[in-house]
């Protein structure tokens, strides 16, 4: 009886020395290192389900296309050309995108740009994760010539944003050779959320 009596007193005084042996901060490391590990590269169809607009148009170099002697890297922001684009990824795997470009060989002269909108190309659409990166995978066939293009995202809840090649460029900015505008490279696409 003696023995089970201390065997009861040691296994409780171990209980207590457990309990006051925790640090309060053993709770906050656990903490940080689940929302280290919730902080990875984890998209998912459903983050980028819906409708978004066309928010910036980044390139290498500043310019003035609005002759309001402001120049910007931001296109966007010296033209409302590209204010209608946007993409629409369904559930499905389907997407719309509406699309416009810069022609800059308009005018008598052929050194004005004019706006050439509304071209609506189809395609399918997935995510992936890839070595900590979150990517968008686009299939689109314009043209005739089918391309899957799988690009990097840079993602808040809100946005997500791409970078382009010096093609796709010019599949929006025209072949601006010859202009003030001709060593100017579109450099990435960032899109807001609509619904």
């Amino acid at each position: 009886m003696k023995n089970l009596l201390r065997l009861k007193s040691l296994f409780l005084l171990g209980i207590i020395f457990s309990i006051a042996s925790c640090e309060p901060n053993q709770d906050h490391v656990a903490e940080t290192e689940v929302n280290n590990l919730n902080a990875t590269a984890n998209i998912t169809p459903e983050d980028l389900e819906g409708e978004w607009e066309l928010s910036a148009m980044n390139t290498d170099f500043a310019v003035n296309l609005n002759n309001d002697t402001i120049h910007n890297k931001n296109i966007l922001l010296e033209t409302d050309c590209f204010k209608n684009m946007g993409v629409i990824f369904n559930t499905d795997g389907s997407m719309t995108t509406t699309n416009s470009k810069l022609d800059f060989k308009a005018g008598e002269s052929n050194d004005d740009f004019k706006c050439l909108s509304g071209r609506t190309d189809t395609g399918s659409w997935d995510v992936e994760n890839v070595n900590g990166d979150e990517r968008l995978v686009i299939t689109m066939t314009i043209d005739g010539t089918t391309r899957t293009h799988s690009r990097i995202l840079d993602r808040t809840a809100n946005t997500f944003a791409f970078e382009i090649s010096k093609f796709e460029s010019e599949q929006y900015y025209g072949n601006p050779d010859g202009t003030d505008a001709e060593e100017v490279t579109v450099l990435s696409l960032e899109y807001t959320r609509v619904n």
